[in-house]
């Protein structure tokens, strides 16, 4: 089967019938934008051929336009030499027809099961779902749980008939009978992930050998138990006899009693010693506090010494500050006096530079305002001519309009050609001397082509009247719309012509250009508009008369330089005024402090005075004495201390020799203690773990584990020889079936060369599908490959199972939908060469996007054109 033309209408966005024809027997490319329709029409072939025409399926629901109707295709197909045509149209009037010609092949039911001989569907395991690749599944494995089964049933459905001497290679039924009957006993033994089946014999026995050999241990464990607690007794014996020995628990006590006597004569000595230490430090303090009473009488006396000097000094510094700020006081006297003479001279400048600056404020006056009115003349004057341009500026149409003109008159000027060239025309060469005919009562001019716009009457003299209809012609309702177009962008224009309507557009351009210059000029005169100016006149002060008594004003430089010359004589005087202000302040603040100082060093000489007594020199006497006494008693005191450190036995060690003898003759009595209750549970244990017979018991179940090992053994044994005899047999048709793949791989490895040399895929036998290529002696995975490599491998095993269903006679086209997205450059023009290779002898159709990628694709280039729905659908 291969297509010849495909006509679609109410097809998503084709809601008018449009045609795909001039298909090829090999390579056809149908090269176009995105949402240009590729997708569509794969979709509606898929409906073609696979959905019933009274179905209402979702597949069908989405290729209705959204403004409704009912979809529609029709296709023909040339089969052994004969061109059919198929027609489907659902939902309204919904039919199914095929026609070979002019003549009706089936319809409804019989045309749904004539078109279902063609090829099968994907979910009967058609090639469809092989060889027509849906936009976005370039993977073989991709698509919908339901896609990929029914892809894997049309490759085992191809490769089956290719290859039916596959039987034979694997033994037959023969192998399988073996086959089975080895996973037959296998099952009974182990589960199918290899463990041991529940209830199974081996799994009874490996149960049995688990609980005797848990048993066994446990019973060991016992037995090695009672032999430890007799050992443990025997040691707690001789262990107990040793402590209990009376000469070893004299000697504890004897050494106890010396350790500590030796305690308590170190204890007694240790505290002579202390209360020695302790008069020392009471001989120390009391030399200290006399020492102490001597150095603070030095120390006074110095002091007050030094206090009569220092007074005597700030009473002389005192008398020196005073005069200074007598001196300080009279100097700020006579600065402000010259301040305020400065500010007399300043205040009368003010007046004269005031009465100056009012002169020149009323000139300034009168200058705006006559600025304003000049400026407000104008902008008045603007203001109209701004109107006059508007007003103009409103008539006539405006570009927009007359852009809509233009482009009507053009459509109807193509639009009459059109129809000029499509009427059918009528002329009529006279014979020499024939009479003339009238057409529509004036005389026919001989030799001329006459379009027929209409019914037309041919006057024949002595043969009658001929009447002429030239039909329905295709392009009158274009013309007729586009002449009403044309009509109605006339009449927007309110113009009686184009020709007007231009002039009266030129003439709202220039008026347009006119506002624009005057409303620039208005902004430049009134920025803020008429109001602000009128504003700003109203603004103005009123401009007062002068009389002829009036003082003249002073002169505005003088003014302001007298002004200039008193303000910096009154800097000058203030500048002055504030430094004897702060020297004064200074001489104030010193003579103050002279006073605060004299008053201080006469209250610290009275204090030291009253420290002292009334003969400094008759009360050091006693002080030193007193001192020298201290001394004496220090030295005693620590002579006797010396003496007792020097005798001192060690307390620390008398102390841990009792401490260590103590705890000798505690852990003595502990450790019997202790004894005595461990050697007493001991026997309980030994006692009643020798009633129970175990080591008898330990034997009878070594004797019991013995035998179930055997019989795990046993069923083990026969557990791997089953696995290993399935693992053979299962080697051996997978040898065999080796063969299953060899009709896609002959197919296939011409394709590869072209991209890589000396490559070759791996197919997976379940799947049937690749599942690693091998170049270089390494054998890479699918889905370690790139996105472009696992793409290019897919579109090649597409290719080469085309190529097997058309050996077989089951010629089908192969439709790509953008199969190659992620393939480079430099590859591209090898999967090109792959696909004019098998276009040989087969029809390919490539839906792509990528225009100027597949522009050197070769083959035929096919585009979508206006088209007629065939009779039996309209």
């Amino acid at each position: 089967m291969k297509l010849r033309s495909v006509t679609l209408s109410d097809i998503r966005r084709f809601s008018r019938p449009v045609t795909l024809q001039g298909f090829g027997p090999g390579l056809n490319v149908l090269s176009a934008p995105n949402e240009d329709g590729k997708s569509t029409l794969f979709d509606a072939l898929q409906a073609l051929f696979f959905v019933p025409h009274r179905s209402r399926a979702k597949e069908v629901t989405a290729l209705r336009p959204h403004a409704g109707g009912a979809p529609t295709v029709s296709a023909e197909i040339e089969r052994d030499g004969t061109v059919f045509r198929l027609t489907k149209r659902w939902f309204s009037r919904a039919m199914a027809e095929v026609h070979e010609g002019a003549k009706l092949i089936a319809k409804g039911e019989a045309a749904e099961e004539w078109i279902a001989a063609l090829t099968e569907a994907p979910e009967q395991g058609g090639p469809a779902g092989l060889l027509w690749v849906r936009q976005g599944l370039v993977a073989l494995d991709q698509g919908e749980k339901r896609e990929q089964d029914n892809a894997q049933r049309a490759r085992r459905d191809l490769l089956a008939s290719v290859a039916g001497e596959v039987e034979a290679l694997t033994g037959g039924r023969r192998m399988d009978r073996a086959l089975a009957a080895a996973e037959a006993a296998l099952a009974e033994l182990v589960t199918a992930s290899g463990k041991s089946k529940a209830g199974g014999p081996l799994k009874a026995a490996e149960d049995d050998l688990a609980t005797l050999t848990e048993q066994q241990a446990e019973l060991s464990r016992t037995a090695q138990a009672l032999e430890r607690a007799i050992d443990e007794r025997r040691r707690l014996r001789g262990e107990l006899a040793e402590l209990q020995d009376p000469e070893a628990q004299e000697a504890r006590e004897t050494r106890l009693a010396e350790a500590r006597a030796a305690y308590d004569a170190a204890r007694a000595h240790a505290d002579r010693q202390h209360r020695a230490e302790e008069q020392v430090a009471v001989r120390q303090a009391q030399r200290d506090s006399a020492a102490e009473k001597s150095a603070a009488l030095a120390r006074a006396r110095a002091a007050a010494t030094e206090a009569e000097a220092r007074l005597k000094a700030l009473r002389e510094e005192e008398e020196v500050q005073a005069a200074a700020a007598l001196t300080a006081k009279q100097a700020l006297q006579g600065a402000r006096e010259a301040r305020e003479a400065a500010r007399q001279t300043f205040q009368t400048a003010q007046k004269d530079q005031a009465a100056a600056q009012q002169a020149a404020l009323r000139a300034r006056t009168r200058a705006d305002r006559a600025a304003l009115q000049k400026r407000l003349s104008e902008a008045r004057a603007l203001a109209k001519a701004e109107q006059d341009a508007l007003s103009a500026a409103r008539h006539g149409p405006d570009d927009t309009a007359l852009e809509r003109l233009e482009a009507a008159a053009s459509e109807l000027r193509v639009q009459r050609e059109l129809h000029a060239r499509s009427a059918p025309r009528l002329r009529l060469d006279y014979l020499p001397g024939a009479p003339e005919v009238l057409l529509d009562g004036c005389p026919l001019p001989g030799g001329e082509d006459r379009p027929l716009q209409g019914d037309t009457a041919l006057d024949l003299p002595g043969l009658g009247t001929l009447h002429l209809s030239p039909g329905a012609v295709q392009q009158g309702d274009a013309l007729e719309r586009a002449r009403e177009a044309f009509e109605a962008a006339l009449a927007a224009t309110q113009c009686a012509s184009p020709e007007a309507a231009r002039d009266a557009a030129r003439a709202r351009r220039k008026a347009e250009a006119s506002l624009q210059e005057t409303r620039a000029a208005l902004r430049g005169v009134a920025p803020d508009g008429l109001r602000a100016i009128e504003a700003a006149l109203a603004a103005l002060p009123d401009d007062p008369s002068e009389s002829a008594d009036t003082p003249a004003a002073p002169d505005p430089e003088a003014a302001a330089a007298a002004l200039q010359a008193a303000e910096d004589a009154l800097t000058a005087a203030e500048t002055k005024l504030e430094a004897a202000r702060s020297r004064d302040e200074q001489a104030r603040m010193s003579e103050v402090r002279a006073l605060t100082a004299r008053e201080a060093a006469e209250a610290r000489l009275a204090d030291l005075q009253a420290t002292l007594p009334e003969d400094p020199e008759a009360a050091a006497a006693p002080l030193a004495e007193a001192l020298q006494q201290a001394e004496d008693a220090l030295t005693a005191a620590r002579d006797a201390a010396a003496a007792l450190a020097g005798e001192a036995p060690d307390l620390q060690s008398a102390e841990a020799t009792l401490a260590r003898a103590q705890a000798v003759l505690d852990q003595a009595a502990k450790r019997q203690r202790e004894l005595a209750e461990r050697q007493a549970a001991l026997d309980t244990e030994i006692s009643l773990r020798a009633g129970e017979g175990v080591e008898e018991e330990l034997a009878a179940t070594e004797e019991q584990l013995t035998r179930a090992r055997a019989r795990a053994e046993r069923y083990g044994f026969e557990r791997d020889t089953l696995l290993l005899l399935k693992e053979t047999l299962e080697t051996a048709r997978s040898e065999a079936r080796e063969h299953y793949f060899e009709p896609v791989t002959r197919e296939l490895t011409p394709l590869l060369r072209l991209l890589w040399p000396e490559a070759e895929l791996v197919f997976d036998e379940d799947s049937a599908l690749p599942r690693a290529l091998a170049r270089d002696g390494l054998e890479e995975p699918m889905e370690v490959l790139s996105g472009g490599t696992r793409e290019q491998i897919a579109l090649l095993v597409r290719l080469a199972f085309a190529r097997l269903l058309a050996r077989g006679g089951r010629h089908a086209p192969v439709i790509l939908d953008d199969a190659l997205v992620y393939t480079d450059d430099a590859r591209i023009e090898r999967m090109f060469d792959a696909l004019h290779r098998q276009s040989g002898d087969q029809q390919i159709l490539v839906l792509t996007c990528r225009q100027r990628a597949f522009r050197d694709l070769g083959g035929q280039m096919l585009t979508y054109a206006p088209g007629e729905l065939p009779e039996e659908a309209r």
